[in-house]
């Protein structure tokens, strides 16, 4: 499962629209993170990339979403390590990926559109 809302429906006490509001910070704030995560990459600018990294955990962690969170960690670490610059790019297409499933699988299974 890409995602596991067990943590925030606990948080949330099961507030649906509390739950929903989540999901729709989510899908408004990670794709353009990921834009400057992309743009780092390319530029080098290792620092930045681990910053934009760092806004993202939290709220991917409440999302259950381990696998994003895991691609997250490998280039906040990664970025201090210039043993792992060459790593870098990889996880960051990979961390895309999973933000554009997970966007997708939110939209398909809590029909956002209706929220917004």
């Amino acid at each position: 499962m890409i995602y596991d809302l067990h943590a925030l429906k606990k948080l949330a006490g099961d507030d649906e629209r509390f739950i929903i509001d989540m999901l729709l910070t989510f899908k408004r704030t990670a794709p353009p993170i990921m834009d400057r995560m992309e743009k780092y990459d390319s530029q080098q600018k290792y620092e930045a990339l681990g910053r934009e990294a760092h806004k993202l955990i939290p709220g991917v962690s409440f999302l259950g979403a381990a696998d994003l969170k895991n691609e997250l960690i490998k280039i906040e670490e990664g970025v201090k390590n210039i043993e792992e610059h060459h790593n870098i790019h990889s996880y960051v297409v990979h961390a895309r990926k999973y933000v554009d499933q997970l966007t997708d699988a939110f939209e398909r299974d809590f029909n956002l559109g209706q929220y917004e």
